[in-house]
């Protein structure tokens, strides 16, 4: 692996999605912004991989009286082709398993 395998994703098709995130969880992505220099659509792109790489599906408690909204994403065709499996897997929505990858990464250590 070289130097820009490790912070670089290699180019992949993009698919646009309309998906529906939690509003808690998406403000937090925003402030990400403030601080790493990228975007929430790559900031969601890299929580999909990881909840990929680690398989870890666990359904959080979401606060009562949570507003969803719902944003446009470009998401990598591998990462959804995957998404798609774990649906089927675990019998979980698109929506939900992106609301529980982001989760996973802003409450990752």
């Amino acid at each position: 692996m070289n130097t820009f395998d490790k912070y670089l994703f290699k180019k992949d098709n993009l698919l646009r999605r309309r998906i529906e995130i939690d509003n808690s969880l998406y403000e937090q992505l925003v402030k990400l912004t403030e601080i790493y220099d990228t975007s929430i659509n790559k900031l969601v792109n890299i929580a999909i991989i990881e909840m990929i790489r680690t398989e870890n599906v666990n359904v959080y408690e979401k606060p009562e009286n949570e507003i969803v909204e719902a944003h446009n994403f470009a998401i990598r065709e591998s990462s959804y082709n995957a998404m798609e499996k774990l649906k089927n897997k675990y019998g979980l929505s698109i929506y939900k398993l992106t609301n529980i990858a982001i989760y996973n990464a802003l409450n990752s250590k």
